[in-house]
């Protein structure tokens, strides 16, 4: 019985290599339209971290993947038989978004096919932050952007009055007396609530141990994009109104980011410490 279990499990190993190999060498077109998009693109730029940490959560689950009997699964030809056609058809329009979502149905497939549904649950948050580093849609990334900044315009103005400060907002348009400043797409938050998404699924994944604490982390993230990025604006409306202090562009702009992104991420960390600290009392009641 030894014997027939080592020979499984070399078996299982020796397929899982072929399909790695084949999966490589037929889907090489979108590493390298993923590679330039995650290297040139602001939004995806944290996609390079990301991948040897996807791929340390996939090894620390090798154990569980590999002392399981092997399960073949017809449901992962299934799934192959619509992501190959679908990745074809995606190279000929150059659709890289359909590209790469074709390439994720793949890799679901053949973790069904050579490990059956239950690998999937075991591998669920590695394949959630590959998911999650797929490039949304120019299309849709606009018309999730607008309103976000005409939401940020719309909190920030009401703070500012609330200040004293004089202020005319039209649309994402604000003018003080000195000066107009106009709420861009990276003021909007959609940049911030991607790198803080993954980042809180991560924490989540790492630190915390109830699947509620983990939603809790991953669905705070959303507001504390949009919150931080209401503090970006305000600070520097009011920085240039009081102190004539212009962060709009050049290294004071950058610092200004970096340091809002902090905050950020002390609020996400507060979170977190807030969220273990309720497992801890939790498991001793």
């Amino acid at each position: 019985m030894r014997i027939s279990t080592d020979i499984i499990k070399r078996k299982s190993t020796l397929l899982a290599l072929i399909a790695l190999t084949l999966f490589v060498a037929g889907y090489a077109p979108i590493f390298e339209i993923l590679g330039k998009v995650w290297l040139e693109s602001d939004e995806y730029a944290h996609a390079l971290l990301v991948l040897p940490i996807i791929g340390y959560m996939v090894w620390t689950q090798r154990a569980a993947l590999v002392d399981n009997p092997v399960r073949f699964s017809s449901i992962g030809l299934l799934i192959l038989a619509v992501s190959t056609p679908l990745f074809m058809f995606a190279l000929l329009t150059q659709v890289r978004t359909v590209i790469a979502l074709s390439m994720l149905m793949t890799v679901i497939g053949t973790i069904i096919y050579l490990a059956g549904v239950g690998a999937v649950k075991v591998l669920f948050t590695p394949l959630i932050l590959l998911a999650m580093l797929i490039p949304v849609p120019e299309q849709l990334y606009i018309q999730l952007t607008f309103p976000l900044q005409l939401k940020v315009s719309q909190i920030s103005e009401v703070v500012i009055r609330l200040l004293g400060v004089p202020i005319f907002r039209e649309g994402n348009v604000m003018t003080i007396p000195q000066k107009t400043f106009e709420v861009v797409e990276a003021c909007s938050g959609l940049r911030s609530m991607i790198a803080l998404l993954t980042l809180s699924v991560i924490m989540g994944y790492f630190i915390l141990r109830r699947p509620v604490s983990k939603m809790v982390l991953v669905a705070a993230s959303v507001p504390t994009a949009i919150l931080v990025n209401i503090i970006r604006v305000v600070s520097m409306i009011l920085l240039f109104h009081f102190f004539k202090l212009d962060l709009t562009e050049g290294t004071l702009h950058t610092v200004m980011g970096l340091a809002i992104f902090t905050i950020a991420l002390l609020i996400l960390f507060l979170l977190q410490k807030a969220l273990e600290l309720w497992e801890t009392r939790s498991n001793l009641s």
